[in-house]
């Protein structure tokens, strides 16, 4: 079960976050950020900063991974942190090659 909302990522979550900054450190031109939403739970993004667009966002909203692709109008949800890197990285691939 992900943590309790309004908490910090765990070491775990930290160690699959580092998967997709992997791939981001590939593309010249993705970079990632994390940060906090107001009620304290945390968030990573993947920008493009040559299309100038999201590609990417990951979360952690009530106990659930949130995944939405901004440019396909698409989310989903999952109930762990290494499944919704799964697939995140899958798609990513996916539209990188």
């Amino acid at each position: 079960m992900a943590p309790s909302p309004g908490t910090e990522w765990t070491d775990d979550e930290r160690s699959h976050i580092g998967r997709l900054e992997t791939l981001c450190r590939s593309i010249a031109h993705w970079e990632m950020e994390c940060s906090f939403t107001d009620a304290g739970d945390p968030w990573c993004v993947i920008y493009d900063r040559r299309e100038h667009c999201i590609v990417l966002r990951i979360a952690r909203i009530d106990r659930r991974y949130v995944v939405v692709w901004p440019r396909r109008r698409r989310s989903v949800n999952m109930a762990t942190m290494k499944a919704a890197v799964d697939m995140a990285l899958a798609e990513l691939v996916s539209i990188t090659n």
